[in-house]
């Protein structure tokens, strides 16, 4: 059986603030080469992007740093958010969370949010 592009669900990465109330938080992704800009979430916020993956050629590859804080002094490490799987996985979900203890991660809403790894403070 054939399955074409038609027939593949959109795949999404979803970058989330629960840092609290009156807290911001920076995110800055990449994606395949396409710098996506430095963004901010309030918090409770979340910022879903949708994509689908090739079944042929160049795979889609995400990575993000997220920053919270006075003067984003908080942040994480350059982590991959998102990477076409070998076997071409359809409508896959990857929730990145951030809150204060540093971020958690969520794969396809199956089991509750993971710690990942703790915020770096760079002082300023």
């Amino acid at each position: 059986m054939f399955l074409g592009v038609d027939s593949c669900k959109t795949n999404h990465v979803i970058i989330r603030n629960e840092l609290g109330p009156g807290r911001s938080l920076e995110y800055h992704c990449h994606s395949n080469g396409k710098d996506k800009g430095v963004q901010f979430l309030k918090f409770n916020e979340e910022r879903n992007f949708e994509f689908l993956d090739p079944l042929f050629g160049k795979k889609n590859k995400m990575n993000c740093v997220l920053r919270q804080g006075l003067r984003m002094q908080n942040s994480s490490r350059d982590f991959e958010a998102y990477h076409t799987s070998k076997k071409n996985l359809c409508g896959q979900t990857r929730e990145w969370i951030a809150r204060t203890d540093g971020t958690y991660f969520q794969r396809n809403r199956i089991k509750p949010a993971a710690f990942v790894f703790p915020w770096i403070n760079k002082k300023p």
